[in-house]
């Protein structure tokens, strides 16, 4: 292709590269022999220079140093770091100390004029090596000061299984911190108080041994007003005892190991909101009643190897109280379908349901029993996903008596997605019983499990049902 068109009087040598030398020429920037020229650079101030180096990883945060004079404190002046040792140097483990002297120089203060520091992620797995433990405990005590000294918002700490690699006091010098992340491998040691975290919003704690024997949460319910969101994941339980008054919205409990004989306590929380629990429960639910604001739920605990005790269930549900937006789990599905354990319990204010059933013939009867609990909900939601246990055909007579055992009334039901739904015995029936009960349903979505000819068997008969709602759309999706 010519390109000559492109480029005016490019006969008389009045191309864009002959402009572009011109005009650096005129500037300053360099002459006909590339000396004696200054840096473009120099106009920019700090906070533009720290900003770029803020979006690159550490290991190009420091090269970029190398560019010019300009660029060498632009680290130290970066509103955020991500200072990760395995990142880092991922062929050269053995290069600890040109880490260490590179986050020193990123995290120090400038005496005249320090740069506010609003996010640290400090990821040092394999910094405590055997011949460096010592050094980079103490080089993790200076960063956390400097950055305590830069006024450090948001801190992410990570550290490895090592007798050294311990919380230093400096950690407790950053009193402006609005969220912290404490990422301990195996740590053992009683966590420090968090007195003096008066602005903390967000903790989220992982891999910490919590045995109850220290008043840490007193502490922190007790200093931190703020204090609206708390995540624990796989710690190790022994008691829990979460106690106001307190402003907490939000708790997580995720994939977290419990002790034989273990309790989750909480009490006076009455702006508690959100509530998710995963993983092992623990042996005792204790609660005073203050919790019943909740406004979604999600239980996601497994089967648990022993079978618990009744007690234990009917703790778990005062726990998750009448929440208008309820998430279970397959073994939550079946314990919560159970008739026995709702003879007294009544679940009005659930508005939303989502259930999680395993792939069984009998999986999608367990929630019939658990519809007739919910009068009042609005949104269904079933999703299926494969089973690991042994498959249990279903007659007729057991489809149609549990079905039909408690009166299901779901007059305010409007709108339905079951995905993964396959064309078992229980399947349908539940399908059927949806139909036939929802009389202000407006639309199904449905994401069968086959496709093809299966598929279309399927949707003849779903179509063939009889409707209470004469509004009811039934639909047929491909994906979820």
């Amino acid at each position: 292709m010519r390109t000559k068109h492109l480029i005016p009087n490019h006969a008389a040598g009045l191309t864009y590269a002959a402009r572009d030398s011109a005009a650096r020429d005129n500037n300053g920037y360099g002459g006909a022999d590339g000396a004696g020229g200054i840096d473009p650079f120099e106009g920019f101030p700090d906070a533009v220079l720290g900003l770029i180096v803020s979006k690159l990883p550490f290991r190009s945060a420091v090269a970029a140093s190398a560019i010019s004079r300009r660029w060498r404190g632009a680290a130290n002046a970066a509103p955020a770091l991500d200072i990760d040792f395995a990142a880092a140097f991922p062929a050269a483990p053995r290069r600890r100390a040109a880490f260490a002297a590179a986050a020193t120089a990123a995290l120090a203060p400038r005496p005249a004029s320090p740069h506010p520091l609003r996010r640290l992620r400090l990821a040092l797995d394999g910094l405590f090596d055997q011949a460096f433990a010592a050094p980079a405990a103490e080089h993790l005590a200076c960063w956390l000061a400097s950055a305590a000294a830069r006024g450090v918002e948001r801190l992410e700490l990570r550290l490895p299984r090592s007798r050294l690699a311990v919380l230093p006091p400096s950690l407790l010098a950053c009193t402006a911190l609005t969220s912290l992340t404490l990422r301990l491998d195996h740590y053992a040691l009683p966590l420090p108080s968090p007195a003096t975290f008066a602005r903390l919003s967000r903790l989220h704690l992982a891999s910490v041994s919590l045995n109850g024997d220290d008043d840490f949460f007193g502490d922190l319910f007790s200093h931190c007003a703020e204090l609206r969101n708390v995540v624990l994941e796989k710690c190790r339980i022994g008691a829990l005892r979460l106690a106001g008054p307190s402003g907490l919205r939000s708790l997580a409990i995720t994939d977290c190991t419990w002790a034989q004989e273990s309790s989750l306590a909480v009490f006076e929380m009455p702006e508690l909101r959100s509530l998710r629990y995963s993983g092992a429960m623990a042996t005792r639910h204790v609660t005073d009643g203050s919790i019943s604001s909740l406004d979604q739920v999600l239980l996601a605990i497994e089967k648990p190897q022993a079978k618990p005790r009744e007690d234990t269930l009917r703790e778990l549900i005062a726990l998750v109280g009448n929440s208008p937006s309820l998430l279970l789990s397959p073994w939550c599905t079946e314990q919560f379908a159970r008739v026995e354990e709702w003879l007294k319990v009544r679940l009005d204010r659930v508005r939303r349901l989502s259930c999680i059933i395993e792939r069984r013939e009998e999986a999608a009867l367990s929630i019939a029993p658990l519809l007739s609990n919910c009068r009042n909900v609005e949104e269904l939601r079933v999703s299926v996903v494969p089973s690991q246990g042994t498959r249990r055909r279903c007659s007729d007579a057991e489809c149609h008596g549990l079905l039909r055992s408690k009166g299901v009334m779901l007059k305010h039901l409007k709108g339905v997605r079951m995905k993964y739904i396959d064309e078992s015995k229980s399947g349908l029936e539940l399908v059927k019983l949806l139909l036939k009960n929802a009389s202000a349903l407006e639309t199904m979505n449905i994401v069968p499990s086959m496709d093809g000819l299966e598929q279309a068997m399927f949707r003849r008969r779903v179509l063939k049902f009889r409707k209470s709602s004469r509004n009811a759309s039934i639909q047929f999706c491909t994906a979820g």
